[in-house]
């Protein structure tokens, strides 16, 4: 719910430092980064008692192993780290999943969310082998509760090697629905507004939607949630749409302080209907130089549509000089766009929020 305070209490940072702190927040003080991934998403979220990883993938910036970004990133910022609660992947696609898989062999997962929709590519056969050679980490799709979920791959060639078919079983718990609320800490849960596992014409139609609310401030993650096709903000959602659906049964639960933009502010999704809906004052902009089909997102009417309505932070503002940086979190000057565009918001135990850029390196 919104204070009455929320844009007196902004205060915009713009070179945060990034490492150092090897600790959680304070009790009641919350910090969520988009992590700049190049073209694609990464959201980490620190409590005080909790964790959450939404996403982690990217289009162009997915070095493995010791150059993964999320990686490094998460490093830089808790070196402390070593255990992450929570998991959610909103559906797989390469720019949401490819450096997930990473992720469970550097920390100890409690819990991973995913739709269940099953795309064959090899960022996410690694993620759900690695779940099933994880068995303290609890699996949850929206597909069905406790028993097995078994998906079945081709062989195919992954990352230089070539890998036989199989059917990967992968323990599963509870079943994430729609209007699940979960406790994620003190005065901190999330819920789920959109989970559907079943084959659509789309993998983003699977995108899992998430509200979090972290003391009295609220952050929706939607994913990759689409309207129907490339039309301007005024364009009404079609009623099949994730967005349609969203504003068909939960208009009161999307309404949110800050909200990450759908489909990294792609003309697809972030109608006025539905961001009227939501109310943010704040958007967070997770976008690269790769194209998707003919066109780099974000789309400058979805910006401007944005920009009306409170403030806008992007990941991509320094792409074109990225590549050659020689102090940026994880991998430096390693041709790659990711690492420089860093977003911090800070909620306090005021309900105050910060917000600014991480710039510094690790």
């Amino acid at each position: 719910m919104k204070t009455l305070s929320f844009f007196a209490a902004l205060v915009a940072i713009c070179a945060l430092p990034a490492a150092g702190r090897a600790a959680p927040p304070s009790p009641g003080t919350y910090v969520v980064h988009t992590i700049d991934v190049g073209t694609g998403l990464a959201i980490f979220v620190e409590g005080s008692d909790f964790t959450l990883l939404y996403d982690a993938g990217s289009n162009d910036d997915t070095a493995r192993g010791g150059g993964n970004r999320v990686v490094a990133y998460l490093r830089a910022v808790r070196p402390d780290l070593t255990t992450i609660d929570h998991v959610i992947l909103s559906h797989p696609h390469k720019d949401h999943s490819e450096l997930m898989p990473d992720v469970l062999t550097s920390f100890r997962v409690g819990h991973i969310w995913d739709s269940g929709a099953l795309n064959r590519i090899c960022s996410y056969r690694s993620l759900l082998s690695n779940i099933a050679a994880n068995p303290g980490t609890i699996y949850h799709n929206a597909l069905g509760g406790p028993g097995t979920h078994s998906a079945a791959f081709v062989a195919q060639s992954c990352y230089g090697r070539r890998l036989p078919a199989v059917t990967i079983n992968v323990p599963r718990g509870a079943q994430m629905t729609q209007g699940l609320l979960t406790a994620l800490g003190v005065n901190a849960h999330m819920t789920f507004l959109h989970a559907n596992g079943s084959p659509q014409s789309s993998f983003n139609e699977n995108s899992v939607v998430v509200r979090l609310d972290l003391g009295p401030i609220r952050i929706l993650l939607p994913g990759d949630s689409e309207a129907g096709g490339r039309n301007p903000p005024t364009n009404a959602p079609r009623p099949n749409s994730v967005e349609g659906e969203l504003i068909a049964c939960c208009a009161a639960a999307l309404r949110s302080d800050i909200l990450v933009a759908g489909h990294h502010g792609s003309m697809t999704s972030s109608r006025t209907a539905f961001l009227d809906a939501v109310d943010a004052r704040q958007f967070i902009v997770s976008a690269g130089p790769t194209r998707y089909g003919s066109v780099t997102l974000p789309d400058e009417v979805v910006l401007a549509e944005y920009r009306r309505r409170g403030l806008v932070w992007r990941t991509d503002l320094g792409d074109a000089e990225c590549g050659s940086n020689l102090a940026k979190i994880g991998p430096d000057a390693d041709a790659q766009p990711g690492g420089c565009d860093n977003v911090r918001i800070v909620i306090d135990g005021l309900g105050l929020v910060s917000a600014g850029y991480v710039r510094s390196a690790d």
